[in-house]
């Protein structure tokens, strides 16, 4: 039998379904395109002369921007939310990624404004792995259409992803240990924010979700599903579980909080990477007897 170190290793070696990654790559490139897309569109807004900046990437970067003329600074942004769109279809996912990273970080370094999050760290990441490694064509997409071959993908994009949407989690929830949210109410501060401020204004609106034992509740629950579920999806005794708290947890952030689609698009859909070719198969076995059953 294979031993912890092999089974470990085995998600970033071979090939496997490519329907997680593809799933990924949509949401991914989609969430990026929610993101930006606003800022590159009505470029005038955010990036003409004079406008408002924010230095928060590249500094060099930044200096540079005067450099540009408003011609250029269109003609990136065009080419750009085309890659975007291109990452999405999976058409030439691997130059896709690496124009629409290029793109994203430069306009996040010419002004930070209108698009500064804590996300964006995951994203950088999660673009440069794509350039490094490619892939991500294997199903959903132009190039798997255009091909005709048996859908398959090679393991490593999918790990190293995974590996990265995870230890991000992973060190969230060991930072709040450290923290000492187990002793505080955190959440009980965080929900008690003012309309308009990260909260969205139904959470305001709702009495019951500031009642002490609610708010208590829903700091614990933080802290296990960041600290617990990273390595309870690399088990497949309790992926299922896992996976369900692990999606319970980010569909609330985001029905609660003012955090960008990219945030959700990328963490929630990161998780269904730890799927594995047995799990897709009964996933898939599963959804054809639901439809059989009720079909009849």
């Amino acid at each position: 039998m294979a031993s912890a170190t092999d089974r470990f290793f085995a998600r970033f070696e071979g090939t496997g379904t490519p329907y997680p990654l593809a799933i990924f790559r949509v949401a991914f490139f989609v969430g990026v395109a929610l993101h930006f897309f606003p800022s590159l569109i009505t470029l005038d807004d955010a990036y003409r002369r004079g406008a408002l900046r924010s230095d928060e990437w590249s500094h060099w970067l930044y200096l540079r921007f005067d450099d540009l003329g408003p011609g250029t600074l269109r003609l990136m942004s065009i080419v750009t939310m085309l890659a975007c769109v291109c990452g999405a279809i999976g058409l030439r996912t691997r130059v896709a990624a690496i124009v629409a990273g290029l793109g994203v970080y430069s306009f996040a370094s010419f002004n930070g404004l209108p698009v500064q999050t804590l996300a964006l760290v995951n994203t950088w990441a999660i673009f440069l792995l794509w350039g490094l490694v490619g892939g991500g064509s294997g199903a959903l997409s132009v190039d798997a259409w255009a091909s005709r071959e048996t859908p398959v993908e090679p393991r490593l994009l999918p790990g190293l992803i995974l590996a990265q949407t995870l230890i991000g989690v992973f060190f969230a929830g060991i930072e709040k240990l450290l923290a000492g949210w187990p002793f505080v109410n955190e959440m009980g501060v965080l929900l008690s924010y003012p309309k308009g401020f990260l909260l969205r204004d139904w959470v305001t609106q709702v009495g019951l979700l500031h009642h002490p034992l609610v708010t208590r509740t829903f700091t614990w629950f933080t802290i296990v599903v960041e600290v617990g579920a990273p390595p309870l999806l690399l088990w497949k005794r309790t992926r299922l579980a896992a996976l369900i708290a692990y999606e319970a947890f980010f569909l609330g952030i985001i029905a609660m909080l003012e955090v960008p689609p990219l945030f959700y698009c990328m963490f929630a859909f990161g998780a269904l990477l730890a799927l594995d070719d047995d799990d897709v198969s009964a996933l898939v076995a599963r959804s054809r007897a639901l439809r059989s059953r009720f079909g009849k």
